[in-house]
């Protein structure tokens, strides 16, 4: 065996993966649990039920109220679900998918410059920088525990003067997370500190991916909270 061949078998990203996703899931489901994650739509549900109520008075019978106000209280398990499904099964996939695609970005540049390609390690040293969304999803849950509030910001929201701003303003605010921001550094770095890409690369892969999620994220909550509003805010 050569000195300069040192015998490093790459780490697994599975294990890695594996124990990220369980952390989200405990998370999450100690969320709902709590009952905070589902005080939200609760309460808007009584605010439609309140509305339906307020809109109707006088213009129909008592049993068509009732039975309005009935759907209106019945379409919270379908939200429920709806929002559990996404807390407990689509949130613990994103870590995996983050890694993946961010090393394989550092593997298709490296590949490009003639670089070794390394994917494994790479894979691994993503998986890896995940753990600091993990702590930004449990220092959240902390907080809202201690405060007794459903919903808890890590991101730039939380420094917005008070007042009321559009959604799309607040959602922008909320993907300015400080332990997104770290878990993309430590991103970037794991395939720096490989040789795979250089500054500029790793930079660019990085924001783009975060970019392409945060649109996703602001997509699905957009539309998402039009068809609540909807269903559950009824207008005169």
């Amino acid at each position: 065996m050569t000195e300069s061949e040192p015998n490093h078998a790459p780490s697994s990203a599975g294990p890695t993966l594996a124990a990220i996703m369980t952390a989200i899931l405990v998370i999450q489901a100690t969320a709902w649990a709590s009952g905070l994650r589902g005080r939200t739509l609760a309460e808007a549900v009584e605010r439609g039920a309140a509305r339906v109520e307020e809109l109707s008075v006088g213009e129909v019978a008592e049993a068509e109220i009732r039975r309005a106000i009935e759907v209106q209280r019945s379409s919270l398990r379908f939200w429920a679900v709806l929002a559990a499904v996404g807390d407990l099964v689509v949130e613990p996939l994103i870590p995996a998918l983050r890694a993946l695609l961010a090393a394989s970005g550092f593997a298709a540049i490296a590949a490009l410059s003639g670089r070794p390609v390394r994917y494994a390690e790479a894979l691994a040293g993503a998986a890896e920088a995940q753990w600091f969304w993990v702590i930004g999803l449990g220092v959240r849950l902390g907080l809202m525990i201690w405060l007794g509030r459903p919903e808890v910001e890590t991101s730039v929201a939380l420094w917005l003067p008070a007042g009321s701003y559009p959604a799309s303003s607040w959602m922008a605010a909320r993907q300015l997370d400080l332990f997104a921001l770290v878990g993309w550094i430590a991103v970037g770095w794991s395939g720096r500190r490989l040789g795979l890409v250089g500054p500029a690369s790793a930079t660019g892969i990085c924001v783009l991916l975060w970019g392409i999620e945060s649109l996703l994220r602001m997509g699905t909550a957009t539309l998402c909270g039009a068809a609540i509003r909807v269903t559950l805010l009824p207008q005169s």
